[in-house]
């Protein structure tokens, strides 16, 4: 058993679900977890893996995604501090749906998949906690396949540029990792993305310095996002 530290402790306070557990069921389950560090691009998980527990991070972020066989990959999600990774896997038996790569440092409580499932055959509440929090990714995927499906790379360049603006609160974005990563999250590839970007750049819209993203004219980018 896991000595109940204070990361495991406001790990276990993140998730929603278990917000119902007595203090005396929160340090039972906190005994059996650990605590992992990963280093930046680190492997937490693998798309296809046997999946023995949830992941919780602690700190950091983690990249959530999915490779074709050529080695093409589109970012499901990213999730940073506080967010649960892997429940699906616990209730359909199979492995992690996607991969799971550390996109800074970061650290990761692990919490055993037959300790929750225990949790959720005694306490119903968590049951639904788990079913309205995969509901609400399940919107998030219906939103990316519909992003993928209707709009071009330059409207979706677009809606991200402005995406990570707002979470900055100001006018510049600086694109996190290279190129490569943006198409990742674009579903597209590198040239598409230089190839958008200089079109935003010759629009007037945006201005571009390495990995620097100066917007010029929000209401253009906003707009342009949208068809």
């Amino acid at each position: 058993m896991t000595k109940v530290t204070s990361d495991v402790a406001t790990g276990l306070a993140a998730i929603p679900y278990l917000a119902s557990l007595s203090a005396r069921e929160r340090s039972d389950l906190a005994r059996r977890c650990r605590v992992r560090a990963f280093g930046k691009g680190a492997l937490v998980f693998s798309e296809g893996q046997a999946a023995t527990g949830v992941w919780v991070v602690l700190a950091g972020r983690v990249r959530l995604v999915r490779s074709s066989p050529r080695g093409r990959e589109q970012v499901l999600h990213t999730e940073s501090v506080g967010a649960a990774l892997a429940e699906v896997p616990l209730f359909d038996g199979a492995g992690y749906v996607a991969t799971a790569v550390a996109e800074d440092d970061a650290r990761l409580l692990f919490v055993p998949g037959p300790e929750l499932l225990a949790l959720c055959r005694r306490r119903p509440e968590i049951s639904f906690g788990v079913i309205a929090v995969l509901a609400r990714r399940l919107r998030g995927f219906a939103a990316l396949i519909e992003d993928l499906a209707l709009r071009d790379v330059t409207a979706r360049l677009s809606g991200f540029i402005a995406t990570e603006a707002r979470r900055a609160g100001r006018d510049v974005v600086d694109l996190p990792g290279t190129r490569d990563d943006v198409a990742a999250r674009l579903g597209t590839v590198r040239e598409l993305v230089s190839r958008s970007l200089a079109q935003l750049r010759s629009d007037g819209i945006i201005s571009v310095q390495g990995r620097r993203i100066r917007i010029i004219d929000e209401r253009r980018l906003r707009a342009r996002a949208v068809t």
